[in-house]
């Protein structure tokens, strides 16, 4: 008898998440919200250092370093997005089934095989992307957002035990390291290179930090080690790389339109495009700390109710967001950044169309990801990302960032219904198995 696949893991999930020592906890319970809270706080931070550089550098270095600066972040961070290759999410679903320690050794080992590849293709990159002026400044950069991105893998390995107050707390006290030290080097020099250095130590330190903690976390995991890895060939490719692909596409879908306002309009818009993003993505901060908190709840739901009242909180916190930043995009954007980028007022104002989507999205995303549709998430991300590059080509030539704008609005729309056609589809599925069951009297 076929059954979906979640379900035939459900009936087993909760009695691994009582070994490995995970509490029972509901939505709303004290337990839920107090790392809800730590999250928020430490995701608020790390939103703040990112806007506060942003906005300082964008005061302090003439136009060409910091286009050059937004430039090298966009792609450190597609980098970090592409050697993650789906492992952060796997381990963190992975880990709330049932800890292992194998499993967390196999896939920060991986995950740092992959950052090597990165910077090796990098090196070969670099020139062909920036000019010699500006060669090393962009490579250090993106070596930045990239080891951010390794230690974000190794926080999900907390977050699939339970434990993001440990996450929260490496988080916090690097990102406050680095406004500080990015501060003193744009107050004192202005200098791209030492700016640049200053973003690169502290997420190094705290890879170190990480793992020493998550090793000693995971040496009283209940799963014994097994005697073959786990992390195979065949299981990367059947379980992981889709989830990895279906990531890079959205995070190509999300930030492409960097390259193409480049090419068509040169760094300076990317500049201001930049600062108006870098608005929009602070405010994301809660839905990405509440999913963060209640992604191992959805992986154990077997239906959509619980997510269903995430999303409908969300988008209503994301709607509020967005009237205000709509109808305030002329004011905040020059107050913020001065009035040398009021022409990214509009743009942002656009962009602000999107939160509810996005808070929406997050919600939707995670749930798919949570039953195993790595698949149908590869799906969605590509049929976004073939939509986004068509209208980033048919609006940004003559349109500039208000175009990329606007393409960013259209995607989220795509992966909204993506989203809610895949999770109709797999919970209706589940009910005729449920049906099935009980009219063959095996329940």
């Amino acid at each position: 008898m076929h059954r979906p696949a979640f379900l035939g893991r459900k009936l087993t999930i909760h009695a691994q998440l009582h070994c490995a020592g995970f509490p029972n906890v509901k939505l709303l319970s004290r337990f839920v919200t107090l790392r809800i809270t730590l999250k928020a706080l430490a995701d608020f931070i790390g939103k703040a250092v990112t806007l506060i550089v942003t906005i300082v550098a964008a005061r302090r270095l003439n136009a060409d370093p910091f286009g050059v600066m937004a430039y090298a972040m966009a792609t450190g961070w597609l980098f970090g997005v592409a050697t993650d290759a789906g492992l952060s999410m796997y381990l963190a679903r992975e880990t709330a089934r049932l800890r292992s320690r194998r499993l967390l050794l196999e896939a920060i080992s991986l995950r740092a095989g992959l950052a090597f590849v990165a910077v090796t293709v990098l090196l070969v990159m670099a020139p062909q992307m920036v000019p010699a002026h500006w060669r090393m400044q962009f490579i250090v950069i993106v070596l930045a957002q990239l080891a951010g991105a390794v230690n974000e893998t190794i926080a999900h390995y907390f977050r699939g035990i339970q434990r993001s107050e440990i996450e929260s707390a490496i988080h916090t006290a690097h990102r406050l390291v680095t406004l500080v030290w990015a501060l003193i080097v744009l107050w004192l020099w202005r200098r791209l290179d030492y700016l640049a250095i200053a973003m690169l130590v502290p997420p190094l330190v705290a890879i170190a930090v990480s793992v020493v903690i998550a090793a000693r976390l995971s040496a009283g995991d209940a799963a014994p080690a097994p005697d073959t890895p786990i992390l195979t060939p065949s299981r990367f490719f059947r379980d992981v790389f889709p989830l990895g692909a279906g990531v890079l596409i959205s995070a190509l879908y999300f930030r492409i339109d960097v390259y193409f306002i480049q090419l068509w309009h040169g760094f300076q818009p990317v500049g201001g495009y930049n600062a108006a993003f870098r608005l929009v993505e602070a405010l994301r901060l809660l839905p990405a700390a509440v999913m963060a908190v209640t992604f191992p709840m959805l992986v154990t739901a077997s239906d959509t109710q619980l997510v269903r009242r995430i999303a409908a909180a969300l988008t209503g916190a994301g709607a509020l967001f967005a009237i205000v930043c709509v109808l305030g995009g002329s004011i905040i954007i020059p107050l913020i950044y001065g009035d040398a980028y009021a022409y990214a007022a509009p743009a942002f104002s656009i962009l602000a169309l999107a939160l509810p989507l996005f808070f929406l999205n997050y919600a939707l995303t995670h749930q798919v990801i949570g039953w195993n549709g790595q698949v149908a998430y590869l799906g969605i991300a590509t049929v976004a990302l073939i939509a986004n590059v068509i209208a980033n080509i048919v609006l940004i030539p003559t349109q500039g960032i208000n175009g990329a704008a606007i393409a960013t609005v259209l995607t989220e729309v795509v992966v909204t219904a993506g989203c809610t056609i895949a999770l109709v589809h797999h919970e209706r599925s589940a009910q005729r198995f449920i049906a099935k069951v009980h009219y063959e009297g095996l329940l």
